[in-house]
């Protein structure tokens, strides 16, 4: 691998990169929601509350997953980024897998929380690997790309899932001695765990970029009191995208999770089916979505306006936020596939745009650290709360698995307001904190080519 004059990969490489960890993330987020489309089998082997269930989907994950990104996000910004990223595949897919064996609420739940450790490593690392691949004026359209994973991912988990419930009444079972027979659901989490080991191989083909921003070694790990009065001092900037994404996280996934049961419960549609026909919608609208968030940012942001990743961010909401209060209570079937697409390309916008504005207001140093903090916020609050959140409405606040439709656009209706309304709050600090890290960097690069008097 060569570098250019820039210091950065050839393109074709960097892009190759870019291809490589577009597909592990992809293969995290099939991992990671598959018990959604899953979720009425299990509810039933189980005899677990929505609640229950959501905490199974939502909190035995995402906390685990954000403590132990805090500690990666530090490995991540001192060490091998590609070492990392393949021991967390191995270990979330040997996890996955082995969900296939559990035979209780407390053993599945044990074994989320190991998935959820697995993955903790590829956000800081895989964000730090691009960051140092791609110029900044192409980084968000390369986060994009690569943020594809979650759209990709999620309608893979559906599509997967539904083939194998429809296929698995003509197979028969699996005997694994010691555990007795693997039913519907525990196959498909068998099948979707094992191909990510193979793919722990591929990791090995890429190799470290420099690292930029002036990092005089590649041990070097900043305090973390550094850091902290880093994001301290641009808390605003930070706070805004941080917490506004969380709630675009909290309603969509939240409603995946309880894809299923909806479309069970009020139209008829067996797991199986609603996997396939959303996922299918999934796979061609949730990229739409990356690559307009991707487009619209760094279009702006190539005018001059220091604000344009908070204009795309707004996008979003402005988007989603109709559709989203509206489709619950939809009749017609083929309406709500309709309006769920739409729906589903609006929440897809921010995952790429968010990522690069963080990056670009971020030094170096403090990149793989300051995506764990954001991976925390938007784990805690979207992908723990939003499934919770669903089924606490549905059991305690309405008290009738039948009012689920209800549940879900009373968390359409808080989040969509919230999400504009911190958006709009941090965006001038967002703006200045880019024009000081562009100064920041000038009066760097002014000290590196000074030659010594």
């Amino acid at each position: 691998m060569s570098s250019n004059q820039t210091g950065y990969p050839r393109p074709a490489y960097a892009w190759y990169m870019v291809a490589l960890l577009l597909v592990i993330y992809t293969f995290s987020f099939i991992d990671r929601q598959i018990l959604g489309l899953l979720g009425p089998a299990i509810k039933a082997d189980f005899g677990i509350s929505d609640t229950q269930f959501g905490v199974l989907t939502g909190f035995a994950f995402a906390v685990f997953y954000t403590v132990f990104g805090l500690f990666c996000a530090r490995i991540a910004d001192s060490r091998s980024r590609r070492g990392l990223i393949a021991a967390g595949l191995l270990l979330w897919s040997l996890m996955t897998a082995a969900s296939s064996l559990a035979r209780s609420f407390t053993t599945l739940f044990l074994l989320r929380i190991g998935v959820g450790v697995g993955e903790a490593t590829l956000a800081p690392a895989a964000n730090s690997l691009l960051a140092d691949s791609f110029p900044k004026e192409r980084l968000s359209t390369a986060l994009s790309v690569y943020s594809m994973g979650i759209p990709i991912g999620s309608a893979l988990a559906f599509i997967v899932g539904g083939t194998v419930i429809d296929l698995a009444e003509t197979m028969p079972d699996i005997a694994i001695p010691g555990f007795g027979l693997l039913g519907n659901w525990q196959k498909a989490l068998l099948m979707v765990g094992l191909p990510g080991i193979l793919l722990t191989l591929l990791m090995f083909t890429i190799k470290e970029p420099i690292r930029k921003g002036g990092v005089a070694s590649e041990s070097a790990s900043l305090p973390i009191s550094v850091v902290a009065k880093h994001v301290l001092g641009r808390f605003r900037a930070y706070a805004g995208i941080c917490f506004g994404v969380s709630f675009v996280a909290m309603l969509g996934f939240g409603t995946l999770i309880f894809l299923a049961f909806f479309f069970y419960r009020y139209h008829g549609v067996m797991p199986g089916e609603a996997g396939k026909v959303f996922g299918s919608i999934s796979i061609i609208t949730g990229p739409i979505g990356l690559l307009l968030g991707g487009y619209l940012a760094d279009s702006w942001f190539k005018q001059g306006k220091k604000d344009a990743h908070i204009r795309a961010l707004l996008v979003a909401p402005l988007g989603y936020g109709i559709p989203a209060l509206i489709l619950p209570f939809m009749q017609d079937i083929t309406t709500v596939w309709v309006v769920l697409g739409l729906s589903n390309l609006f929440i897809n916008l921010p995952s790429g745009v968010a990522f690069a504005a963080l990056q670009i207001i971020t030094p170096n140093q403090m990149r793989g650290q300051v995506i764990a903090l954001y991976v925390l916020c938007t784990s805690i609050i979207g992908y723990g709360s939003g499934p919770w959140l669903i089924g606490f409405f549905t059991d305690y606040l309405f008290g009738d698995e039948m009012m689920l439709n209800y549940s879900l656009a009373l968390v359409a209706a808080i989040t969509t307001p919230a999400c504009i309304g911190l958006l709009l709050w941090g965006r001038k600090a967002f703006a200045a904190a880019v024009v000081e890290e562009e100064e920041r960097q000038k009066a760097l690069a002014q000290t590196v080519e000074t030659p010594a008097s």
